[in-house]
């Protein structure tokens, strides 16, 4: 077996046996990772606090045929702050789900992994109405699923005037194909602020209701997606 260290950002975690556990965790060269912690839940030591969801770590592993083998565990950053506030450990949540169900196994991505963890640092620091939702389209623009804004998503129809998204089409789209959401002139120019990177832009908006619907579509489209609900993203209102 090959060993080898990662920085990673813990993602989700599940009960193996009477005391091991599987991480799964988003590597900075590695992408996903699934590993195995042995006597992780028996053991007194801060070993298993260390690999705990949205913690950031330096982790060693031994590379195995399925699963890998966690030898070594150095923290980087626990979070804290997000940790110790519900809402904010609510969004930590939904960001590092989002990451376990959307992005593929195999093959890393270093700019996922930046926004992640830069992700976490800004909601460390302290929480932004617009922070989750920036994620989101910022994630989804990064994995090349941003939606189509600048024309119908159906047709390609310039969208000037258009009103309604789509999470099935994957954008705006004229009126007359029907299927859609109602979408306001507003939340088009946020959402394409978050999908181009202008971020400060988005986050230094005041909470109201263009953030509901901000996050909202980002939540139809991810789960559009998938096929299936994501868990974190419905606990409580964001």
């Amino acid at each position: 077996m090959t060993l080898y260290s990662e920085h990673a950002v813990v993602l989700r975690t599940w009960k193996l046996g009477e005391a091991d556990r599987i991480i799964s965790m988003f590597g900075a060269r590695s992408g996903k990772i699934r590993a195995v912690a042995k006597g992780v839940r028996k053991t007194r030591t801060k070993f298993g606090a260390r690999l705990e969801p949205i913690s950031y770590v330096n982790v060693q592993c031994w590379r195995g045929r399925e699963l890998d083998i966690v030898t070594q565990v150095e923290s980087i950053e626990l979070f804290p702050g997000i940790k110790g506030d519900l809402e904010r450990l609510r969004k930590g949540l939904a960001m590092v789900e989002v990451i376990e169900e959307l992005v593929a196994e195999g093959g890393a991505d270093f700019e996922i992994f930046r926004l992640l963890v830069r992700a976490l640092k800004r909601l460390e620091e302290g929480d932004s109405p617009f922070l989750l939702a920036g994620f989101l389209w910022r994630l989804l623009q990064v994995e090349g699923m941003a939606p189509q804004l600048a024309e119908c998503a159906e047709c390609g129809k310039d969208a000037e005037g258009l009103s309604v998204f789509s999470a099935a089409a994957g954008g705006v789209i004229c009126a007359e194909h029907g299927g859609g959401v109602p979408i306001s002139a507003e939340a088009i120019s946020a959402i394409a602020w978050m999908c181009e990177g202008e971020l400060g832009r988005a986050l230094a908006l005041p909470d109201s209701a263009l953030r509901h619907e901000v996050e909202g579509l980002a939540i139809s489209q991810i789960e559009g997606l998938l096929n299936h609900k994501v868990r974190a993203l419905h606990l409580g209102a964001f």
